[in-house]
C-alpha cells in the first residue's frame, strides 16, 4: 500500500509594523504566545530573513523596524484562522493604541 500526502496551502499576507520602535520585546512575545495557540507552521520574513513565529528569538532576530512591511505565511490545518488571528494583532498595533494613553498623567 503506498501513501500519497496531499500539500496544503499556503496562506499569505503582508503586514506592516506599526509598532514605534519596531519588532521589539513585547510584541514579539504576544504574535509568538499567539501562533503556539495554532496547530499550522506559521512563519515571518523579512526580505531573505524568515523567522518561526512561534519563537521569539526568531521573530527578534528579523530586526524589523517601524513600517517594515513582511511575510506572514502560514499552513496547516487552521491556517486561515491563524492567518486571520495574527494579522489582525498587527493591524492593531498588538493593542497598543486601545491600552497605551497618549496623554499624560496630570494634565487636564
Amino acid at each position: 500500500m503506498s501513501w500519497i500526502m496531499a500539500e496544503s496551502q499556503v496562506y499569505r499576507r503582508r503586514v506592516i509594523v506599526k509598532a514605534e520602535h519596531g519588532l521589539h520585546i513585547r510584541p514579539c512575545t504576544l504574535l509568538a504566545q499567539a501562533a503556539t495557540k495554532f496547530d499550522s507552521r506559521i512563519r515571518l520574513g523579512n526580505g531573505a530573513k524568515q523567522a518561526n513565529a512561534k519563537s521569539v528569538w526568531d521573530l527578534l532576530e528579523l530586526a524589523a523596524g517601524p513600517g517594515a512591511e513582511l511575510d506572514l505565511e502560514v499552513d496547516g490545518p487552521d491556517a486561515p484562522d491563524a492567518l486571520e488571528h495574527l494579522a489582525a494583532l498587527f493591524d492593531s498595533d498588538f493593542g497598543v493604541s486601545a491600552s497605551v494613553s497618549t496623554t499624560p498623567s496630570g494634565d487636564s
